[in-house]
């Protein structure tokens, strides 16, 4: 059922009637890189969709095409239903402009380009742009919303490199690309063809992704559920006076934190996350406080207790992170399996509605089929493609899922330097400390806050990398000092803790993350000796992180191994997902 030139809600939609003229006139006018939307738009679209459904003025198609009737309101019609069961008709009776026109009639600059194939359902289409709109984007170019439907598009793009397409990507900061579940948008040429732009111009392209709160929510729920068992037993142990068992706690949840971080199989990192938060929440009862080298009286007596009980409830809440990076990993794969779906390596294979754009549009992108190519792997397997990813890539670097970062254990990290602060406002209130421990502990603090400065002010895939690499050399250190934290924790009412001289150590490793922070992944790379080895070990992951950074430095220097790694890329077959 179309909508009537007579519907109420057609007229209430537009408040401005453009005769054809009018409308041709207009998007002369308005620079194509204009034809813009803003993320309240989609919503309004959103609502408008549901309401043409709820009242049957979209339906499925009589050829069986799209009966999204039984695919679940989470999808909803195809961008073709859509298009012409519901754009052109209110596109037709505002006078054949654009969707975007209609809306905004003065044009809006271009800041986001979404890149997408059509197959997918609207609601699945709109929850991920939505959901993954970029916070500092405001007006966002898609095909479907631009491009005036009802009049002669095919004018329009005679030439694809001064198409709307080309002009509109041209001015945009990111370019978003949405996944479907029929198949890959690299499947078409078009899109393959705003890969092409997109690496000629050097943007910025990530994937849209739809929310996954409910999954964060349940597994949080489940994590704190686990937390408050732990909390009980550690209760009952209190209540029986079984105190032996804080150093082994504490080694079961060193034991967890390190399994959960290096494993992939999500069943056993649900299981060890959950036992970590109620090992932590157990432990929180059962804890000894290592004392100090100096005994001190009224509060300052109760400082170590209450600083170290601090990290162990830091402690419980990183395994409830770990949970939620474990749930945004497999929503990320299931993504990147969804836009790798029949893809077959290359564009070359990609196919075009129109034969006539489809030789247009390889004879522009000429002999540069494998660097867009490259662009779209990097995509597929970083889940970004930037210059410095691909310029990385190219390198032989592996970059599978450098374009996410898990944030578990920056968070503990930032956290926890809450306890070093405090330790520099203890020290100068109640003790005569020499300067070398107030100075260490003060540069472990001012690193700290500075990192989070330049995280702040970070590209995304440099913070991204910064995360990464501070997650392996944070993970280093609580390595290194847990068999001493385990001595300590074992004999506490035996010994003190060793001289407070040791926070040289933590001092070392910040400004380290800072520097290497600064240099970000292009200084890193080239830095003389083992930069590249350096680089791999911060972007591999968990099981990986030492196979694959020593088969990289065991490549023979001055062999054409790293053109072979990135052929290896580039052959990777996908058709298979």
């Amino acid at each position: 059922m179309f909508l009537s030139e007579s519907s109420p809600v057609v007229q209430q939609r537009s408040s401005r009637k453009y005769t054809t003229e009018e409308a041709v006139d207009l998007h002369d006018t308005v620079p194509p890189d204009h034809w813009c939307v803003t993320r309240s738009d989609l919503q309004y679209l959103q609502r408008e969709v549901q309401r043409a459904i709820d009242v049957g003025e979209i339906q499925p198609p009589e050829d069986g095409s799209d009966d999204f009737k039984d695919c679940g309101e989470q999808y909803g019609p195809s961008i073709y239903t859509v298009n012409i069961q519901h754009i052109m008709p209110v596109t037709e009776m505002a006078g054949k402009v654009s969707w975007a026109l209609m809306r905004h009639p003065d044009g809006l600059e271009c800041e986001l380009f979404i890149s997408h194939a059509w197959q997918e359902g609207i609601f699945e289409f709109l929850s991920k742009v939505l959901h993954s709109w970029p916070a500092d984007v405001r007006h966002a170019w898609c095909c479907m919303l631009a491009n005036p439907q009802n009049l002669d598009i095919g004018a329009m793009l005679q030439s694809p490199g001064t198409s709307p397409f080309a002009l509109a990507l041209e001015a945009s900061t990111y370019v978003l690309v949405v996944p479907n579940r029929h198949c890959s948008i690299y499947t078409r040429l078009w899109c393959g063809y705003e890969a092409y732009r997109a690496h000629e111009q050097g943007k910025v392209i990530v994937i849209a992704r739809a929310s996954n709160r409910r999954q964060i929510f349940a597994a949080v729920i489940r994590t704190m559920l686990s937390g408050s068992l732990g909390i009980l037993s550690g209760m009952w142990a209190s209540q029986n006076q079984a105190h032996d068992w804080h150093a082994l706690l504490l080694l079961v949840v060193t034991f967890a934190a390190f399994a959960s971080a290096s494993l992939e199989n999500n069943r056993c990192r649900i299981i060890l996350n959950n036992l970590g938060t109620a090992v932590s929440c157990a432990l929180l009862l059962q804890w000894q406080e290592i004392h100090e080298v100096f005994a001190f009286d009224g509060y300052a007596a109760r400082v170590p207790y209450m600083e170290q009980h601090f990290v162990i409830l830091v402690g419980a809440s990183f395994f409830i992170l770990l949970e939620v990076d474990r749930v945004n990993g497999r929503t990320r794969t299931q993504e990147a399996l969804q836009l790798s779906r029949q893809f077959q390596g290359s564009i070359a294979h990609a196919k075009c509605s129109k034969a006539s754009d489809g030789h247009r549009i390889l004879m522009e992108i000429g002999e540069k089929m494998s660097a867009v190519d490259h662009a779209i792997h990097v995509l597929l397997a970083a889940g970004m493609s930037t210059p410095t990813l691909r310029e990385v890539a190219r390198a032989g670097v592996d970059i599978q899922n450098a374009g996410h970062a898990e944030v578990a254990v920056p968070v503990w990290a930032f956290m926890t330097s809450l306890v070093t602060c405090g330790h520099v406002v203890f020290d100068s209130v109640y003790m005569d400390t020499p300067w070398y421990c107030f100075f260490f502990e003060g540069v472990s603090c001012v690193a700290r806050f500075a990192l989070l400065g330049i995280l702040w002010q970070s590209a995304r895939d440099e913070r991204c990398f910064i995360l990464k690499m501070m997650t392996k050399i944070v993970v280093l250190y609580v390595l290194l000092a847990s068999p001493m934290v385990f001595v300590w924790e074992w004999r506490a009412s035996e010994m003190h803790s060793p001289s407070r001289a040791w926070f040289v150590i933590p001092a070392l490793v910040y400004t380290s993350i800072l520097a290497l922070s600064c240099l970000g992944m292009r200084r890193v790379l080239a830095l003389p000796g083992h930069g590249q080895c350096l680089l791999q070990l911060f972007l591999a992951r968990g099981r990986s992180i030492l196979p694959s950074a020593l088969s990289f430095c065991a490549l023979r220097p001055g062999s054409d191994s790293e053109s072979e790694s990135a052929a290896t890329l580039l052959s990777t077959d996908y058709s298979s997902e």
